[in-house]
């Protein structure tokens, strides 16, 4: 790279960190509707995680020694979920910022590629950037003498979607699962236009791939930044409990977070959908999760609710995962270990966005069990079946900090 393209890149760089905080700025303020601030933020998200790659292609295998994961399962000490209901997952400024050190695994990178290669495509992504139209020409040059790039496939893929082209887009995406069905920038595409189109179990599906195909911690912060999981997770719930969740929010001030107030809200509403329907898994879940609040928690509660929804949907992802969470916060590691197995066979939880995935628990339970005064430095919790007032003792791990 020469020092001039690493000025424009820099300047660029500057121009997208800038514009994301410009942009929650606004959307905190209620100056700009929800769609536009998410396609805005996912385009200014995706293009400064491109920015990044360049500026440090070969950092990537430190991209996670400071990562907020680390810090969070070294500590014994769970704190208690929280959510943004405006638009849930990590900041973008923070995801992008990890981002820097994001890269491309070997067997899909650019590595065995020639510099003329790289500048090209970097050339092709800022184009597309502002351009989409002159980008999906610009990367066909590349393709023209390179017909199986990966990463030039997908992203003219998504320069067509952008393009008002969706069809050309699928057809590039889908060329790319052919050549590599583990490669996870194209899952996170696949996931976004078919949840655009509100074919939410075929985004669950994209979502549940990407996890599956060990995308680097960066891809996941990007991934996250979006809102998509959180799209994904309301767009599959049943009627009658996403209601009770927009009518809970409905009380909130706007980027307020997960408070006790929103969970009283929730419950109330999610009591009465339940005396209409007992057999509503989703609302049993999302009640068991109101459960579990900030400031009053009732762990037994919550417990039985989704024993209920276990009997009703016997591998409901959620259920176990949330189970799993409430186990470990009990120190009930087996029982929470067994919930974890069970979750290797079925599909990623959708309510992983709000408490952390299988992954990430599992790395909690293994920090804490592993660590030489685990046994001597955990205080002793309320055993399940006793009802707390107190939320204390109730905490589950959040991805989001809290």
């Amino acid at each position: 790279m020469t020092p001039e393209q690493r000025a424009l890149l820099e300047e660029e760089r500057e121009h997208l960190l800038g514009s994301l905080e410009d942009l929650e700025s606004e959307f905190s303020a209620g100056d700009m509707d929800e769609q536009d601030y998410l396609t805005l933020k996912e385009e200014y998200t995706l293009r400064a995680a491109q920015v990044l790659r360049q500026l440090n292609p070969d950092s990537a295998r430190t991209a996670s020694v400071s990562s907020p994961r680390q810090e969070r399962t070294a500590s014994p000490r769970w704190r208690t979920a929280l959510v943004v209901l405006g638009v849930l997952g990590f900041a973008a400024l923070a995801g992008v910022l990890v981002a820097r050190g994001s890269g491309q695994r070997g067997d899909n990178a650019i590595t065995g590629s020639t510099g003329t290669l790289r500048e090209q495509l970097a050339t092709c992504q800022t184009t597309s950037f502002q351009k989409p139209a002159e980008g999906i020409e610009c990367y066909q040059q590349i393709l023209d003498t390179a017909p199986e790039n990966l990463e030039a496939l997908t992203y003219q893929g998504w320069a067509y979607v952008r393009s008002d082209q969706p069809e050309k887009g699928s057809a590039n995406f889908d060329k790319v699962i052919e050549l590599d069905p583990s490669y996870a920038d194209v899952r996170v595409f696949r996931a976004s236009a078919a949840a655009t189109a509100q074919d939410y179990q075929l985004a669950a599906d994209e979502l549940d791939a990407f996890y599956s195909s060990s995308p680097s911690p960066a891809a996941v912060q990007v991934l996250q930044s979006q809102g998509l999981e959180r799209k994904v997770f309301f767009g599959l719930l049943d009627p009658g409990t996403r209601g009770c969740w927009q009518q809970a929010a409905q009380a909130q001030k706007e980027g307020e977070q997960f408070s006790q107030k929103f969970l009283d809200a929730l419950g109330t509403c999610l009591d009465a959908e339940l005396v209409n329907n007992p057999q509503n898994a989703d609302a049993l879940v999302s009640l068991a999760l109101s459960k579990v609040g900030p400031e009053v928690s009732d762990v037994a509660a919550a417990n039985a609710l989704l024993a209920t929804a276990l009997e009703v949907e016997p591998q409901f992802a959620d259920a176990l995962l949330l189970r799993a969470s409430l186990a470990a916060a009990d120190s009930r590691f087996a029982d929470a270990q067994t919930d974890l197995n069970t979750l290797k066979s079925v599909p990623r939880p959708k309510i992983s966005f709000l408490i952390g995935g299988p992954d990430i628990l599992s790395e909690s339970i293994a920090a804490v069990t592993s660590a030489p005064s685990a046994s001597s430095s955990t205080p002793t919790t309320p055993d399940s079946n006793v009802t707390s007032t107190t939320a204390a003792e109730s905490r589950i791990p959040n991805p989001n900090g809290g």
